[in-house]
């Protein structure tokens, strides 16, 4: 167990999901910032 986790495998995976979710949050407001249509209301009739 201790092979593993000082293996390069674990050290690369773990820097490329850091970057990953880095690069997420960092390209999220963007797509976030569009304006979503109105949506109708829903009105119950008599």
């Amino acid at each position: 167990m201790s092979r593993f986790l000082k293996s390069t495998f674990l050290w690369q995976f773990a820097g490329g999901f850091v970057i990953g979710a880095v690069g997420l949050f960092a390209l999220h407001p963007v797509s976030a910032t569009t304006a979503l249509p109105a949506a109708p209301a829903h009105t119950a009739s008599r």
